[in-house]
């Protein structure tokens, strides 16, 4: 048969390849052609593609630094105890004004029939943002992606929402705001 019909076909290296952790044996160089595609019969503009690499088809992606996946956790945790204290912080509410009522000679405090649904809810929104948080983060850290950022998002929400609930709850006591509003 004539050699004309044969597609050219790159030339196996029959040196020894080095495997992941392994030095390459002395003289061996490695051209994966990125440089200068070639297809299966050699020819150009087409995609690389070996067993070992896989097809590549643009730059790699930076792998995500190590320190990212223990500060997720870190502030995961942090933001666990946060949201217990949140909570609990709500719960002690009605007694915080009490407090202000004695302090300020007004009596006993008397809460409204809305306050007792207002810290529940509270709580309950507290847990929520701690568990979606918590969620996202985890989802990003098994995709291989950043998620430091998640946390810290979910601890500003957090903030605002027991701000929200302590603000709503201060203002169902109308004694309480007269004696503050006064000049």
């Amino acid at each position: 048969m004539p050699s004309e019909n044969v597609p050219d076909r790159p030339r196996r290296d029959p040196r020894p390849q080095p495997r992941y952790g392994e030095l390459a044996p002395e003289g061996w160089s490695w051209d994966p052609g990125i440089t200068t595609p070639r297809s299966p019969t050699g020819g150009p503009n087409s995609a690389v593609s070996s067993p070992s690499l896989g097809t590549l088809t643009g730059p790699a992606k930076p792998d995500v630094p190590a320190w990212d996946r223990r500060v997720t956790l870190g502030l995961l945790a942090l933001g666990l105890a946060a949201t217990f204290m949140s909570i609990g912080v709500l719960n002690a509410l009605p007694d915080a004004i009490q407090m202000l009522y004695t302090q300020s000679h007004l009596g006993t405090y008397v809460p409204d029939s809305s306050v007792a649904g207002l810290v529940t809810a509270g709580g309950i929104t507290e847990a929520i943002v701690w568990l979606l948080t918590a969620a996202a983060a985890i989802l990003l850290i098994s995709r291989r992606k950043r998620a430091f950022y998640v946390p810290v998002i979910g601890a500003v929400i957090a903030l605002v929402v027991i701000f929200a609930f302590m603000m709503v709850v201060v203002t169902t006591d109308p004694t309480l705001i007269d004696f503050y509003s006064q000049p």
